[in-house]
């Protein structure tokens, strides 16, 4: 016999919102590269560093058309303030 439950399962634990940056002067950002534009993406990474004075980590997908891996998506989590993911042209 199978039971079903008209009842929703229970939402997971609500995390509090990351503190919002003021600015992005030293600020240390994961820039991940999903290696399809990568003239864009070199000049993004210039423009973050050279004028808006960021500290950028670059990091390239294996594959620009598939979904970033769980430890990529990780890495770029792990010492930054911020990413930028997902840029479409």
């Amino acid at each position: 016999m199978e039971f079903l439950s008209p009842v929703w399962p229970a939402a997971a634990a609500v995390r509090p919102p990351n503190k919002r940056l003021q600015g992005i002067q030293g600020a240390r950002i994961a820039l991940v590269d999903d290696n399809l534009d990568t003239a864009f993406t070199t000049h993004l990474e210039a423009l973050l560093t050279e004028r808006a004075g960021a500290k950028v980590r670059r990091l390239v997908k294996p594959s620009g058309t598939a979904p970033s891996p769980r430890e990529l998506i990780e890495e770029a989590a792990a010492g930054t303030d911020a990413a930028v993911v997902g840029i479409g042209l």
